[in-house]
C-alpha cells in the first residue's frame, strides 16, 4: 500500500456520502488533484445518499459508531444545520427487549444523551398524543431526543459544492472497468462507458452498492435492495403530526419520519436483510456473478422506471407499521411512489476503508450497511485517516479488509430473511420470517462463501 503524494492525480469513483467526504477531506488536507466521477450529477437519483430524509442517531449497540455519530452532530447542529431536522428517536420492540436495543440504549446513556423510557406502547402514544385506534399496542421502548433527520439529497449537494469550490474535477460518466498494469500491481486508470480512459496515479473506490461490479469483494460486501414508499397527508394531517419523533421497531425493521415539511409527505421504510438482484459482470479478462441495483445509464440519458408497488411482504410490514404508528386510515392510503433503496453490506456491518490487497494504489471506501449516512460530515476523515494510515489502530483494524472474513449478526434488522428481488417481486417467500426471537444461525441469512 502507498499513500499518495499531494499532487498526485486522484480519482474518486463514486459521488456519494463515502465518495464525496472523502474528496472533500482530501482536498482539505492539501491533496491537489482529485477528480469524481459518477453516472450523473450528485445527488445520484439511485444511488442511497438521496431522497427527502436518513436517520442521524446514536443508538448504537457498538459504542465506536455512537461516538461518531456525537461527532456528527456538531456538524449537523451546526454547518449542516440548514439540513437537519433534530425531532428523535422512538426505538420500540415487544416487551421482551432484543440485545440490540438494550445495548443501544446502554450507550446514548453512558454517553449522556438524554432520554425518556416508555414501559408500554400506551404510555408512548399518551406522551406523544397519539390517538388513534391502540397505537403502538404491545411494544416497550424509549424516545432518543437528540436524534433526528438529515434531507439527504440537500446535503449531499451542499457537500458536492464544497468539493468543487476546493477545486475538485467532476467526471459524468459511469465507469467500466478499473484499469490495471501488466502486473496487476498498481491501478492505471479507469475505462468510462464512452470508452475513453481516464489515467490516474491514485484510485478510491466509493460505488456504494456498485462497487463490488468494478473489485471482486470475495464475499466482503454484498448489495441488499430495502423497500421504501411514500404516502400524502393532507395539511390537516400534517399539522396533526409534524411534531412526532422517527418510529423504528427493530423486529420487525419498520421505520417511519415524520410528514416532510416541505411536501407533507410521509416516508416509510424497512431495515431488514433486504434483496439481492445478482447479474453477470464482464470484464476484458474474467466474467462472474455480482448483486448490483438495476442498472440505469445516466451519463447515457436513461432514468430510472417509476414505482407504486413494493413486493407484497414488504407492503405488508409498511402499512403494518404505518397502522402501528399513525392509524389504519393513513396506512391504507395509496404509496405516490415507492422504491428499493440499495445498501451496500458488509459481513459485520463495518465500513471497510482500506488497501485492496496487493494493488499499491486502489482503495475501497465502502459498506454503508444501511447506517452511513448519518456520518456525511465526517466519514471522509476517517476514510483519509485510513489512506494515510493516520486513524488509531484499533480503527484501522475494525474498517480493514481482512483475509479472514468475519461475519457478525446484524441485530439492527428485522424482517423476513434475505431473498432474491425477484422471488419477491413473484410472490415467492421462504417459509416464515426471521423475528428477533427465533434464533438464527451464524451466516445463514447473509454472504455466502
Amino acid at each position: 500500500m502507498t499513500p499518495p503524494s499531494k499532487d498526485a492525480r486522484i480519482l474518486i469513483v463514486g459521488a456519494g456520502e463515502f465518495g464525496l467526504s472523502t474528496a472533500y477531506f482530501l482536498l482539505a488536507s492539501g491533496y491537489s488533484s482529485v477528480t469524481i466521477l459518477d453516472r450523473t450529477t450528485p445527488p445520484v437519483p439511485d444511488g442511497s445518499s438521496v431522497d427527502i430524509s436518513r436517520i442521524v442517531r446514536a443508538d448504537y449497540d457498538d459504542i465506536v459508531y455512537a461516538n461518531m455519530v456525537v461527532e456528527a452532530l456538531e456538524l449537523w447542529n451546526t454547518e449542516y444545520k440548514e439540513f437537519y431536522y433534530p425531532c428523535g428517536l422512538l426505538s420500540m420492540t415487544p416487551r421482551d427487549n432484543p440485545k440490540y436495543l438494550a445495548d443501544a440504549l446502554a450507550n446514548v446513556s453512558d454517553i449522556g444523551l438524554p432520554v425518556t423510557r416508555f414501559n408500554s406502547g400506551q404510555e408512548a402514544a399518551q406522551y406523544l398524543k397519539l390517538a388513534h385506534d391502540k397505537p403502538l399496542d404491545g411494544l416497550a421502548g424509549y424516545l432518543s431526543h437528540d436524534a433526528g433527520w438529515a434531507y439527504a439529497s440537500k446535503a449531499t449537494e451542499y457537500l458536492f459544492r464544497k468539493c468543487m469550490e476546493l477545486g475538485a474535477i467532476f467526471v459524468k460518466s459511469r465507469v467500466d472497468e478499473i484499469l490495471y498494469s501488466d502486473d496487476h500491481s498498481t491501478v492505471t486508470g479507469v475505462k468510462l462507458d464512452c470508452g475513453n480512459v481516464l489515467t490516474c496515479e491514485f484510485a478510491v473506490i466509493a460505488a456504494g452498492a456498485w462497487t463490488d461490479t468494478l473489485v471482486s469483494s470475495e464475499s466482503r460486501m454484498l448489495a441488499t435492495g430495502q423497500p421504501v414508499a411514500f404516502i400524502q397527508l393532507t395539511e390537516e394531517e400534517y399539522s396533526k403530526y409534524k411534531h412526532v419523533p422517527i418510529y423504528i421497531n427493530f423486529v420487525s425493521g419498520f421505520y417511519v419520519f415524520p410528514p416532510h415539511p416541505e411536501s407533507h409527505v410521509v416516508k416509510a421504510a424497512r431495515h431488514s436483510y433486504g434483496y439481492t438482484n445478482y447479474q453477470t459482470v464482464t470484464t476484458s479478462s474474467s466474467s462472474r456473478e455480482s448483486s448490483q441495483p438495476p442498472e440505469v445509464a445516466y451519463s447515457q440519458g436513461e432514468a430510472p422506471p417509476p414505482r407504486t408497488t413494493l413486493p407484497q411482504d414488504a407492503e405488508d410490514c409498511l402499512r403494518h407499521g404505518l397502522a402501528e404508528y399513525f392509524g389504519r386510515d393513513i396506512a391504507d392510503r395509496d404509496f405516490v411512489k415507492t422504491r428499493i433503496c440499495w445498501y451496500n453490506d458488509t459481513p459485520t456491518k463495518d465500513f471497510l476503508f482500506d488497501y485492496l490487497p496487493g494493488v499499491d494504489n486502489l482503495f475501497i471506501a465502502t459498506g454503508g450497511s444501511g447506517h452511513g449516512f448519518k456520518f456525511l460530515p465526517v466519514i471522509g476523515k476517517y476514510s483519509v485517516g485510513s489512506i494515510e494510515r493516520t486513524l488509531p489502530a484499533n480503527l484501522l483494524d475494525k474498517f480493514k479488509w481482512g483475509s479472514d472474513i468475519q461475519r457478525k449478526e446484524d441485530r439492527s434488522r428485522g424482517g423476513t430473511p434475505l431473498m432474491a428481488l425477484q422471488d419477491a417481486e413473484a410472490g415467492v417467500y421462504p417459509v416464515h420470517p426471521v423475528t428477533d426471537a427465533e434464533p438464527r444461525q451464524e451466516g445463514s441469512n447473509r454472504f455466502t462463501d
